[in-house]
């Protein structure tokens, strides 16, 4: 493998193909069956939130009245000009026209990979993780923004690793406006003893959001109630979507004390121990996190920002695998100036699809299917481990590299 590898024309081929073939599965079911999301929601179901929202703007109604996919639960700027641009179109049209921004910021990305990199077969390698990464699949079939917001982070590295800290501050506060949880990198900028950019970036972002909430009543205590509360909707505290180490450790808490997934929507369900280890496990990588930057010798700024990003799959409660998109700007970036086989390996690993397919039930049907429902212990790990894993790897990877001495 490693050898074909070596080859900058086979691995840009291979990667290119692998994109046609994603490209090609957004119009059949080829793919379908590889992913929970795509196996039981249809395509698009994430969009259509943003095109609803952008319905209730030309219908002059609250953004967070939206009930289809979960609901609107991002600021209220994407509604008022993407989703408002969507919802002049036919869905079918809209969501289309979504795919291609999508494309043109990969474009953007792989543009960018070609500038920064100085070796031909390491840039060729950096160019095919942007090209075969499966969760992008995802990202496009769901219509999701994720991409969007990743690739607005992978500028923002660039900029940084320039020293252009003006241009970081309002490329993170782009990533933030179009998903709030990138907001997770901040205590980056803190250590980097940049307070600068987190005080501007959260002044530009109220700025910009101050007149949509002062003018729609309540959609402010609507906003961060459905994105701060700890309750789920019935049901989803974790589920075979939720590939993140915290919806791992919910899934084992509840089958070891008999709990059935389809009723539990807080934590507080759960039993007293696994409540206590699971918020102990967010508190053991913050506290690590926190010691890594304080103490590190690294002149590195990207290593402080990966750090953070990488920690997003390890403490959020709510990790879909489409999300996985967010790791691709880390990957690409420190592979590209660091240029270890191991980021290599990472990536590869994360890159394919989980053991989903072997273990789904009801494939290909629509609806709340939830499969893990009926799987083993076991089998919730075997589903999560070819995500969770090398994410810890790369957590490691990072820390171990902050404190080394130069």
């Amino acid at each position: 493998m490693w050898r074909f590898l070596r080859s900058e024309e086979f691995v840009i081929g291979l990667g290119i193909t692998i994109h046609v073939v994603f490209l090609f599965s957004l119009s059949n079911d080829l793919l379908r069956s590889f992913f929970y999301d795509s196996s039981h929601t249809r395509r698009g179901f994430d969009f259509g939130v943003f095109y609803l929202a952008g319905k209730a703007v030309l219908e002059d109604k609250s953004i967070y009245d939206v009930t289809g996919a979960f609901g609107y639960r991002y600021l209220p700027l994407f509604a008022y000009s993407f989703g408002q641009i969507y919802a002049k179109f036919s869905f079918s049209t809209a969501y289309f026209i979504h795919i291609i921004i999508s494309e043109l910021f990969l474009l953007a990305n792989v543009y960018l990979t070609t500038r920064w990199a100085t070796n031909k077969i390491i840039r060729a390698r950096a160019v095919f993780f942007w090209l075969g990464f499966s969760p992008y699949f995802l990202e496009l079939y769901m219509g999701q923004v994720s991409f969007w917001a990743c690739s607005v982070l992978f500028f923002m590295l660039g900029s940084i690793w320039k020293q252009n800290f003006f241009g970081t501050g309002i490329l993170w506060s782009i990533a933030i406006l179009i998903k709030p949880n990138t907001l997770l990198i901040a205590p980056a900028f803190v250590f980097l003893k940049r307070w600068y950019i987190v005080t501007g970036s959260i002044f530009f972002i109220v700025i910009v959001c101050a007149p949509f909430f002062y003018f729609d009543s309540g959609s402010i205590n609507h906003f961060l109630s459905i994105n701060l509360t700890p309750t789920q909707f019935k049901g989803a505290l974790t589920h075979a979507g939720n590939v993140g180490l915290i919806g791992l450790l919910v899934s084992i808490s509840a089958k070891i004390s008999n709990l059935p997934l389809r009723e539990l929507s807080n934590l507080a369900q759960l039993p007293l121990w696994s409540s206590i280890l699971i918020y102990a496990v967010i508190i053991v990588f913050f506290v690590i996190n926190i010691l890594a930057a304080k103490h590190s010798f690294s002149k590195h700024p990207e290593l402080h920002i990966s750090l953070w990003i990488t920690t997003f799959f390890l403490i959020y409660k709510d990790v879909w695998e489409h999300h996985y998109v967010f790791i691709l700007p880390v990957i690409t970036f420190l592979y590209l100036f660091y240029e270890k086989k191991i980021l290599l390996l990472i990536y590869l690993i994360i890159a394919l699809p989980t053991p989903f397919i072997l273990l789904d039930i009801q494939s290909g049907q629509y609806g709340p299917i939830d499969p893990e429902r009926s799987w083993t212990i076991f089998e919730s790990i075997i589903h999560r481990s070819t995500k969770i894993m090398p994410i810890l790897i790369l957590w490691l990877w990072i820390v171990r590299r902050m404190i080394m001495k130069p």
